[in-house]
């Protein structure tokens, strides 16, 4: 009964794959679904730095993005075995007094991440390193060319002055045990050099291939030789504090912006505060008033100014110049926002910082108030914005322009891409096909970010020297100054043998805390909740004056953000410069102990109404400029700590 069920059965299986046969009907087996493959974009190690005692140990966790990738497993490494050890779960064991490199490579995909291992003998008394330098500061080679870094360890009594080298592009540039660099290819790398207890420091590499043309020397780092303040002599009374005396030949008021005042200038410095001269004058000159908003602020008070001088001149010590800029700082209490932000660009070593000296300035005999005189933003490869003037075709020469939607004195264009409003500074007049060149250029800057394009060779990296950007978004940041998002006065530059570059910043009257309705009147989530809001970020989020379009829309610093590359060349910058901004508050003590007469004078004379001001919260509730000063100082130390945490868990 059994034996007849199966073959009944099996003939009707037979008979089904024949019927199927005979029909010309294949069927097709159901394919199996295909995983896509998710790769890691970021890899990172927590903590990045660990000090152990012999014998301890520590665990290394890995940060991978995103958190979806499909292969998550890494290969642990040290780079000195017999300083610590790690297994494949990341457990370090501390083996010996000094530094390792612990290394969590990706195994699929070429990302990888390191973490700095301290080592102490505790049986050994240690004295601490207290700072590390690593000269030079930055190193040009050609590729196959070797340079060798010098780490200095200080205290020189350390118990330990071993150092760990390690480099964020292998791929570019290698270090060894001793500091001796080795160029691979074109590109950028830092390398880093790591002290018993973790004190860093760093030195960037640029690479260029062999039959690259010599690389120009612009864009080197200077800020670290910027003295700690001017040998200036200082005075001890007001009659003797430099002097601006002008004299306008009508006799009559400075009303118009556009069209210039005859008149005669002289230049007193009675105690030889700048200089060794104590006057000069009366010089030939014309003047009329500047600025957009500082014009006519604060009711007119105190209005900023241009002069122009019919011959060069020194003046207070400064190189030979005929345009001279006043600024009136009226809308700032302390006076010295401006210098400070000047300061700044000077320690991250912008392409062009202009000289400025503070003076009592008096039009037409009557007292207008303490001034900045600085030097004027033009065109001069040599002494102030770097750019080669252009004498012919497109391409002879450099241009020199600046983002400003307030005024149409000059030529301009609007961006494709952002919709940004460019004036023209060098040349002037731009011939067609200048306008032709420099316009395509800057529209394709705009859309290689905008399209994400992040490649060094083929994206915006090609066109941009973004050094300069990083140098320029450290300013900005910090300063939190309303403008800084591109919004107005933003300068670019593009010589014949550069890149478009950021070759100055300018006007901080409106930052370092002195924006008070970006958080009163619009309480803006980049801030504390404060008025003043020395915490959140800013430039790196839009900032900019709420509620325009101008100011709030996604424009390069927001691109650049979302590339790897400039993120990590701007945390190795920011560390690198970042001992060098520790000083700015000592800097402002010595600007006001110089100048304090003409800042005291400035408000007993009735020119900076802010520091009169009795409002019930900062930066208008001052007293006397001194109280201003303070709250600048206390603002500039919390914004200044706060970035130097959140750049790091970049």
């Amino acid at each position: 009964m059994k034996r007849s069920f199966l073959w009944t059965a099996l003939a009707g299986v037979i008979a089904l794959l024949a019927g199927c046969s005979k029909s010309g009907t294949e069927i097709e087996p159901t394919p199996e679904p295909k995983d896509e493959k998710v790769a890691i974009t970021s890899l990172n190690i927590s903590p990045a730095t660990v000090s152990l005692k012999v014998g301890e140990t520590a665990v290394l966790y890995t940060v991978i993005k995103p958190s979806n990738a499909t292969d998550k497993t890494v290969t642990w490494s040290s780079n000195k075995t017999e300083v610590a050890t790690v297994n494949s779960y990341g457990t370090v064991t501390a083996i010996s007094a000094g530094t390792a490199v612990i290394t969590a490579k990706a195994n699929s995909g070429d990302k990888s991440a390191t973490s700095i291992i301290t080592v102490i003998n505790p049986e050994v008394p240690t004295v601490e390193v207290t700072k590390i330098t690593v000269s030079p500061t930055s190193v040009s080679l050609k590729v196959g060319e070797t340079a060798v870094l010098e780490a200095v360890i200080e205290p020189s009594d350390a118990t330990y002055k071993t150092v760990s080298w390690v480099s964020d592009k292998t791929d570019v540039a290698t270090v060894d045990e001793s500091g001796k660099v080795t160029a691979l290819a074109a590109g950028s790398a830092v390398i880093t050099a790591t002290a018993v207890g973790g004190k860093t420091a760093a030195s960037t590499i640029t690479v260029t291939s062999p039959d690259s043309p010599p690389a120009s020397d612009r864009w080197q780092d200077t800020g670290a030789d910027v003295p700690a303040y001017p040998t200036y002599n200082k005075v001890s009374t007001l009659p003797n504090f430099p002097r601006i005396d002008i004299t306008t030949d009508d006799g009559r008021a400075i009303t118009s912006k556009t069209t210039y005042k005859s008149g005669k200038v002289t230049f007193k410095d009675p105690a030889k505060m700048y200089s060794d001269v104590t006057s000069l004058g009366a010089l030939t000159m014309q003047i009329k008033g500047r600025g957009n908003t500082t014009w006519n602020a604060e009711g007119g008070i105190k209005n900023p100014y241009r002069m122009k001088l019919n011959e060069h001149n020194k003046v207070f010590g400064m190189k030979g110049d005929k345009d001279w800029i006043l600024l009136a700082d009226v809308q700032d209490p302390t006076l010295l926002r401006n210098a400070v932000a000047l300061r700044i660009a000077r320690l991250v070593s912008m392409p062009w910082t202009p000289k400025y000296r503070a003076a009592e300035v008096y039009i037409n005999g009557s007292y207008a108030g303490c001034y900045l005189i600085v030097e004027a933003k033009e065109a001069d490869r040599e002494n102030k914005v770097p750019v080669t003037p252009v004498t012919g075709s497109q391409t002879d020469g450099g241009y020199y322009m600046e983002i400003d939607d307030k005024s149409d004195d000059d030529q301009y264009f609007w961006s494709s891409t952002f919709g940004k409003k460019i004036k023209y500074k060098e040349p002037e007049a731009p011939t067609s096909a200048q306008k032709k060149f420099i316009e395509d250029y800057i529209n394709d800057v705009e859309k290689l970010l905008q399209q994400q394009k992040f490649d060094k060779t083929t994206g915006y990296w090609s066109k941009m020297e973004v050094s300069t950007f990083i140098n320029q978004y450290i300013v900005q940041e910090l300063t939190m100054n309303v403008d800084g998002n591109m919004r107005l006065s933003t300068y670019f530059a593009k010589d014949t043998d550069t890149k478009l570059f950021m070759p100055m910043v300018w006007d901080f009257d409106l930052a370092l805390g002195n924006c008070t309705y970006l958080g009163k009147d619009f309480n803006l989530p980049y801030y504390d909740g404060s008025r003043d809001g020395p915490k959140g970020w800013f430039i790196k989020i839009r900032g900019g004056y709420p509620g325009e379009n101008y100011g709030q829309k996604d424009t390069y610093y927001q691109y650049m953000f979302k590339d790897p590359q400039f993120v990590s060349e701007l945390k190795a910058r920011w560390n690198q410069v970042k001992s060098r901004l520790d000083k700015i508050p000592d800097f402002i003590d010595k600007m006001s102990e110089y100048n304090s007469l003409a800042y005291d004078h400035n408000r007993s004379g009735g020119k900076n109404p802010r520091a009169n001001r009795s409002y019930t919260s900062a930066p208008d509730a001052f007293t006397s400029w001194t109280a201003a000063r303070d709250w600048l100082k206390d603002w500039y130390k919390t914004r200044l700590s706060w970035l130097d945490t959140e750049i790091n868990k970049l």
